[in-house]
């Protein structure tokens, strides 16, 4: 759309006028006014822009979808005209999307094949066709596995788990492109299991969908205002207050926006999004003339959050073309504009709130400091408590909200869990706390899925923080033996393949191992088209046990089977490599090197490859134990040449 409206200026008369129209629903005007210019231009770009218009208006808004095939196709046709090359990408690539959310993905694949055969192999444009072909075969074969194993568990929590994975792929642009086949499936798992653990994600993501894709505002709202209803103590009621706020905010209802941002402020005081929140609150107030609680708005946003940002989230607040030293100088310039004088509060009143146990009025109190005096000493004090008092303020709400005779067992346990992964986070990381909470969850639910959940927390801080495994095998057992079809028992097996192998009590963890690629596996995509799972990891786990237990030709046999059936997979490159260990300890040079050179095209210019490669291959003793990439390659490529040299050595 942009390229279109760069490439013709006169685009932008008409611009602003279908921007207002299409904000206010009018899209049948909208749609004549675009028809009747496309009929009347004789530049065939003002003719292109139109249709383009025309058909993002049918695929975002009134989902006639055979409309804005008519359309795209009416741009098609002016190739013969002279249409730029990229226009005609353009429009090819939104037919196949079009055709993806109809649900005719044999249409959707010929169209981008189409695509591939026009734009020449070495344009972007070619190899995001061959992307989308991949994309749609891939989900369709990950939609039947999914659709297999809800019929196989059938009223488990792994059945419910399937569902949410179908909806996943229905969602996902790049995957079957069908959101509203995804509400369908999100609705079909909350009316199946409504207790089920990701049902928050399942309500938010129908919002969600509704707002940003189908931009159905009204449906919006109604399925976000039923997220903070239901299920209050997850994050996603965050999420939803979020997304309301800026519902109204996008539509310049400022005075409405307000209340619903100060609300998010007040009970989900951790929530990760916050350095948003503030920022966004103060141009609200600013829009509407309040300018001292712009200013401390803002004063909190630059002082407290800023600092601390990646700047990977400034998109959060429209500013992802800017550096964090820009934004600031363009707040800063905004609170000089704004400035009035604010009162200053003490740090001995922050600090007796928080002696006295009450955080969340020492979170408001350091929150007006930073803002009222944000270059003291105190304020610098505030800041660095700041962390700290979100999560105590958080775990206070909840512990108020247990207190509640009348809330449901669900969000009970959705409470008690809650708390134990605040403990668990920074900047608490109170790890004996986190396990008490945990035990709260499995003490007063047994039978809920929230239980299997805090046992396999409580197992990993075992092993992980308090370094006391027999306690870690123990927690895991128990998730596997009270909650066996369900994603916590097939991790647990994961991890106890983890602690016996760091025992070394290598048959036990091949056995769990074994146990936990029996499980349905639950794919996680990452960049460059790889696939994870826990399966992935236990079936290279198990290469490496028989490798740390000196069974070289078993270790061999296992990777061997691992590159052959996990061609997805972001460990094959670490698999080459151990088999080039397992190869020149047996003296096979030639095919310890043909290894090491797998490894070395795999890995070249692959950060997925290599971050797992050195994740993966500390049991090696000769491979250096380093972040440094290109120390691993230069060690890679030496013994290739090494092990080449010497084969050709010996053949003289």
């Amino acid at each position: 759309m942009l390229l279109i409206f760069l490439l013709c200026p006169f685009a932008s008369a008409h611009f602003e006028e279908m921007h207002v129209l299409i904000q206010a629903g009018r899209y049948t005007e909208a749609n004549n006014k675009l028809e009747t210019l496309a009929e009347s231009a004789k530049d065939i770009a003002v003719k292109s822009w139109c249709y383009y218009q025309i058909g993002e208006i049918h695929y975002n808004y009134t989902h006639q979808y055979t409309r804005a095939i008519e359309a795209y196709d009416k741009i098609l046709k002016l190739e013969k005209m002279g249409l730029a090359a990229e226009e005609i990408f353009l429009a090819i690539i939104k037919k196949g999307d079009i055709y993806s959310r109809m649900g005719n993905y044999q249409d959707a694949i010929e169209t981008y094949d189409r695509l591939i055969k026009l734009a020449p192999t070495s344009h972007f444009v070619h190899k995001t066709g061959l992307q989308k072909i991949r994309d749609i075969n891939s989900a369709l074969s990950d939609l039947r596995e999914q659709q297999r194993i809800a019929i196989q568990y059938k009223g488990t929590p792994l059945a419910a788990i399937a569902q949410f994975q179908m909806a996943e792929l229905y969602r996902n642009h790049s995957q079957l492109n069908q959101p509203e086949k995804a509400i369908e499936k999100y609705e079909s798992l909350l009316e199946a299991h409504p207790d089920a653990i990701m049902a928050p994600e399942a309500r938010w993501r129908i919002a969600h969908l509704r707002h940003t894709v189908l931009n159905q505002s009204a449906l919006a709202m109604a399925t976000y205002r039923k997220v903070i209803e239901d299920y209050s103590t997850s994050n996603f009621a965050a999420e939803a207050l979020f997304q309301m706020a800026n519902i109204h905010r996008t539509a310049e209802k400022y005075s409405l926006a307000i209340p619903i941002f100060e609300k998010l402020k007040q009970r989900y005081p951790n929530f990760w999004n916050m350095h948003a929140v503030l920022y966004w609150t103060g141009v609200c107030y600013e829009q509407i003339l309040n300018y001292p609680k712009a200013i401390e708005a803002f004063e909190t946003f630059i002082h407290a959050y800023l600092p601390q940002l990646d700047p990977g989230y400034l998109g959060q607040i429209s500013m992802h073309d800017k550096s964090v030293p820009e934004v600031k100088a363009q707040i800063g310039r905004k609170i000089k504009e704004l400035a009035e004088q604010m009162s200053e509060v003490e740090l001995e009143r922050l600090n007796k709130a928080s002696a006295d146990q009450d955080f969340s009025e020492a979170l408001s109190i350091a929150r007006h400091l930073i803002a009222t005096a944000p270059h003291t000493f105190q304020a610098e004090q505030a800041a660095e408590l700041l962390p700290t008092l979100q999560q105590l303020t958080a775990i206070e709400n909840l512990r108020e909200k247990l207190q509640d005779i009348s809330l449901a067992p669900i969000e009970a346990a959705r409470a008690r869990l809650q708390i134990g992964t605040i403990y668990e986070r920074k900047p608490l990381q109170d790890y004996p706390k986190a396990v008490e909470a945990y035990q709260e969850v499995a003490k007063h639910h047994e039978a809920s899925t929230h239980s299997a959940e805090a046992l396999y927390r409580s197992g990993l801080i075992y092993a992980e923080q308090l370094s006391t495994p027999d306690e870690a095998i123990q927690a895991h057992k128990k998730v596997i033996e009270t909650h066996p079809n369900t994603l916590q028992a097939m991790m647990a097996n994961f991890q106890l393949g983890e602690l016996y192998r760091e025992l070394h009590r290598y048959n036990e963890a091949l056995q769990a191992y074994e146990t936990t690629i029996g499980y349905p596996e639950r794919d996680r995509y990452l960049a460059g088209g790889y696939k994870d799972s826990f399966a992935d990891r236990a079936q290279f786990r198990i290469g490496r046990v028989h490798y740390d237990d000196r069974r070289y030709n078993e270790a061999r046999f296992a990777f061997e089977e691992f590159i052959q059936s996990r061609i997805q997979s972001p460990r094959l490159a670490a698999a080459y490599v151990y088999l080039a260990a397992i190869c020149e300890n047996q003296g096979e040079n030639a095919q310890a090197a043909y290894f090491y050179k797998r490894a070395e095209s795999l890995l070249t210019d692959n950060t997925m490859q290599m971050t797992m490669l050195i994740e993966e291959a500390s049991t090696l003793g000769n491979l250096p134990v380093s972040t440094d990439s290109d120390a691993v390659m230069r060690f890679i490529t030496e013994n290739r040449r090494r092990l080449g040299a010497s084969k050709t050595g010996s053949n003289q």
